[in-house]
């Protein structure tokens, strides 16, 4: 495991361990005094969203990334190689696009000021600019795996694969 993607599942485990917290208070604060801090759901959802998208490089560097390996498994190797950078590289566009889009979502909210209709009215270019960040890195992630896995296959060693191939069975 790359050091990238341990700081990625640390601060998710952060972000998960504040998002616990923040729910666990409001719900103390609600059945103990009938107050509320008002922003518990609304923060809860960033986090989540937050600690989600970081996880999802080092779910594609693992190959436990949405994959259905169960007949895919069962391509010979060379081809296999040509299959997996194919997919890889349809991938990677795909992740493109939506960065893209989610750049675009970014600088809209940020060129009107738009704010969240919760009580907080926070301003939704921050929690929105991780969107982007995330997908760049997913695109150049899934790029970097099928070139990796892509030329082990064709040197006909599966091992990158045959832990994704061991979880399905």
């Amino acid at each position: 495991m790359s050091s990238l993607e341990k700081i990625f599942i640390a601060l998710a485990s952060i972000l998960t361990a504040a998002m616990v917290v923040l729910m666990n208070v409001e719900v103390f604060l609600r059945y103990t005094f009938s107050i509320s801090i008002k922003v518990s759901e609304e923060y809860s959802g960033y986090l989540f969203a937050a600690a989600t998208m970081l996880g999802f490089y080092p779910a594609l560097m693992r190959g436990r990334f949405l994959r259905i390996s169960a007949l895919v498994s069962r391509i010979p190797l060379k081809p296999r190689a040509v299959w997996e950078l194919g997919v890889g590289i349809l991938s990677a566009l795909f992740c493109g696009i939506v960065t893209l889009q989610t750049w675009a979502l970014f600088t809209t909210s940020w060129e009107f000021g738009s704010v969240s209709e919760q009580y907080s009215a926070t301003p939704l270019m921050y929690p929105q600019i991780l969107l982007p960040a995330a997908w760049t890195l997913l695109t150049f992630g899934m790029l970097y795996r099928a070139v990796i896995v892509a030329k082990s296959l064709w040197h006909g060693d599966a091992s990158l694969v045959k832990d994704e191939e061991n979880v399905m069975e």
